[in-house]
């Protein structure tokens, strides 16, 4: 009998600026998920490494990733063992890089190990989004790729499509958190046709210049109006930040997911994006770090070991 799992997921950027709600793309940064099985323990103790350490829940019930488990565990009728579980973070918390899908998503593909439940992968995106909200972060997160979804009141359905390495993203975390609530108040209660026209026609021209490996043209597809302009005055030198990113040569920057990190896209290293943006924040006394990524293409993986 297995005592011993590992799961690796992904972080992810969502939104992808004109993509509201729509789009995310797994990135080559990851937590990890451990869990030992204790034979004769009805408990399940909860270990917390990395980032978030000290601030992310040890109950086993009130942590995401637990949750998760426990909603696979009552769709499937049977009973998770005792043990430990053992999470080791590397994707920040509340900043716009997926931690929260990170931790549904790996604690379903955990739970599903589990206890033998035989979900298909449709199965998990479905309990994935219905507890996420929605599906942006938590399609990438566990398909991989570039996932252009949508999500109606029986299931939510995913496109995912890989993107090469010639393409890079430069995250940059600021010290600064913005709460999921706090940048859903931020947006309107509705929109003005216009506003929606213009998004329709970003997010059609993005998705043709990544598949058409236009990057040049990135930018314009990454405009616009649905929450960026909102969200952009939650993040301190947001809107600063951005620009150095474009003017150190990035293709074309966004906010992540809701924030408060930024993401630039970049067609050469990104190194010198990655300076500009962090030089940008601490030129108005924030500290921030950050990563030059590429793609994800896989999704979230239970390791053989």
């Amino acid at each position: 009998m297995r005592t011993q799992f590992h799961v690796i997921i992904p972080a992810t950027t969502a939104n992808v600026g004109s993509g509201f709600d729509a789009l995310g793309i797994a990135l080559n940064l990851y937590n990890d998920i451990y869990f030992t099985v204790q034979p004769g323990q009805d408990h399940i103790d909860v270990v917390v490494e990395g980032l978030g350490q000290g601030e992310i829940t040890t109950i086993f019930a009130d942590n995401m990733v637990g949750q998760a488990m426990l909603a696979v565990a009552h769709k499937s009728g049977k009973t998770l063992p005792g043990g430990v579980l053992r999470l080791v973070n590397s994707i920040p918390p509340a900043r716009g890089l997926g931690s929260s899908s990170a931790a549904l998503v790996g604690g379903i593909v955990l739970a599903d190990a589990l206890v033998a439940a035989g979900l298909s992968q449709q199965e998990m995106l479905d309990i994935a989004a219905a507890m996420e909200g929605h599906p942006d972060n938590v399609a990438p997160a566990l398909y991989g790729g570039l996932c252009a979804s949508i999500m109606t009141a029986a299931e939510t359905v995913t496109n995912s499509i890989p993107l090469d390495d010639d393409l890079s993203f430069v995250v940059v975390s600021p010290e600064v958190e913005v709460s999921t609530h706090e940048a859903r108040q931020a947006l309107p209660a509705t929109i003005d046709y216009k506003s929606a026209v213009f998004n329709v026609s970003r997010v059609s021209f993005l998705l043709t210049s990544l598949l058409t490996k236009r990057y040049d043209l990135l930018g314009r597809g990454l405009e616009d109006k649905l929450h960026v302009p909102y969200r952009i005055k939650l993040i301190p030198a947001g809107a600063c930040v951005l620009q150095a990113a474009v003017e150190a040569g990035a293709v074309g920057a966004t906010i992540s997911g809701s924030g408060s990190s930024l993401v630039a896209f970049a067609t050469h290293s990104g190194d010198q994006v990655l300076q500009a943006m962090v030089a940008a924040f601490a030129a108005h006394g924030i500290e921030a770090h950050g990563h030059v990524l590429h793609c994800c293409v896989h999704g979230a993986q239970l390791v053989d070991e």
